[in-house]
């Protein structure tokens, strides 16, 4: 083994340790690295260099043994890296861009992006005279796009209220507003939702849902 792969399989193991001092964590790597060649190891480090892996350790639910945050930022700062640090804001249409005057935590992070995308699951609706007798929503030939869970996150996230009101309010199911809307689109080419919101019902879907918990005698607040 060359003093160089010596150095940083012990620097590897001495932090890990530091963070998990049980040991268990250590022993995964003991065994991990025992059965890498040189070349093989040379190759883990550098796509830790370049951030194409990083370091898994394990931490079973239940484990008595949990992860000390400020221990992490103890092991953090030994390493070189800070994790506290004034931020740029950046500016707006009424505010210049600025930097925050005391520190936040940063940290990288993986983000996921979203596979399942609205564009993916259009399909263009042939009439608006359909609509399902129990959620009150579109259906048949006058279903048009879906909207998941994960998705609604992400406009909530963006802030697009609005987008968010019209997909599950008038039209996930609030029969009066969406006849409202369908009528000033067919009149006028475009909606507001401000001014058929007088004509909503109330969503039909979650009153349905709501009848449902009840008759399986489950309280609500839908």
């Amino acid at each position: 083994m060359s003093p160089k792969r010596q150095k940083a399989q012990e620097l590897c193991l001495k932090t890990i340790k530091r963070m998990f001092p049980n040991g268990e964590n250590v022993k995964l790597y003991e065994q991990k690295f025992a059965n890498m060649s040189d070349e093989q190891f040379d190759t883990f480090m550098n796509d830790l260099k370049a951030k194409r892996t990083r370091l898994v350790v394990v931490m079973p639910n239940g484990s008595k043994e949990t992860v000390d945050i400020k221990n992490n930022f103890e092991i953090s700062r030994s390493l070189g890296r800070e994790p506290f640090e004034r931020v740029w804001i950046p500016a707006t249409e009424t505010k210049r861009s600025y930097l925050t005057p005391i520190p936040y935590l940063v940290i990288p992070k993986e983000v996921r992006r979203q596979a399942q995308m609205v564009s993916k699951k259009i399909t263009l609706p042939e009439d608006v005279n359909s609509v399902d007798l129990v959620t009150g929503q579109p259906t048949g030939k006058s279903k048009g796009a879906k909207i998941s869970y994960p998705e609604v996150k992400v406009l909530a996230a963006m802030g697009l209220d609005h987008t968010l009101e019209e997909m599950l309010k008038y039209r996930g199911g609030d029969e009066g507003g969406y006849r409202a809307m369908t009528t000033m689109l067919d009149r006028t080419g475009e909606v507001s939702l401000k001014e058929i919101e007088p004509y909503s019902t109330g969503v039909k879907s979650t009153q349905a849902l709501s009848c449902f918990l009840k008759a399986a005698h489950l309280k609500g607040n839908l």
